[in-house]
C-alpha cells in the first residue's frame, strides 16, 4: 500500500501512523506540485527498507536502506548534476561506519572513519 505523508501522523515516539494504526507500506512524499520528491518503507510504523529522495527537478538525490528505524548498509546523495555528494556505511545498529564526500567536481573533499567494527 501506497499513502501521501499528508494521510499519516507520526507520534512522540517516531512511529509513523495511518488510519490509527502502526503504518506498513510505501510513504510518498510530494512538492507543491504534486511531484513525489520521496518515497520511504516502513514496517509496523518504522522505517525499513528501501528509501529515495529526488530533487524537484527529478535528478536522485539520496538512496539507502532502513531496518528497524535505524539506516543501515551503504547510503548515497548526488549533487543536482549528478556527480555523487556523499557515501556512508552504517553497521547493523545504525551507527556510521565510513564517510565520504565530494565536491561537485567529484573532488573527494572528506574521508573518514569511524572506528565502529561491530555489526558490519
Amino acid at each position: 500500500m501506497r499513502v501521501n505523508r499528508h494521510q499519516t501522523v507520526e507520534t512522540p515516539a517516531a512511529i509513523l501512523l495511518h488510519n490509527g494504526e502502526p503504518f506498513t507500506g510505501e510513504l510518498e512524499d510530494t512538492d507543491t506540485g504534486g511531484r513525489t520528491i520521496a518515497l520511504t518503507s516502513y514496517v509496523n510504523g518504522l522505517e525499513h527498507g528501501p528509501q529515495t529522495e529526488w530533487y524537484p527537478t527529478g535528478e536522485k538525490h539520496v538512496e539507502g536502506r532502513c531496518d528497524q528505524g535505524c539506516a543501515v548498509g551503504e547510503w548515497r546523495e548526488w549533487h543536482r548534476n549528478g556527480k555523487l555528494a556523499e557515501q556512508s556505511l552504517f553497521n547493523k545498529f545504525g551507527e556510521l561506519v565510513e564517510l565520504r564526500r565530494w565536491d561537485e567536481n567529484g573532488v573527494l573533499v572528506e574521508e573518514r572513519l569511524s572506528g565502529v567494527t561491530r555489526g558490519l
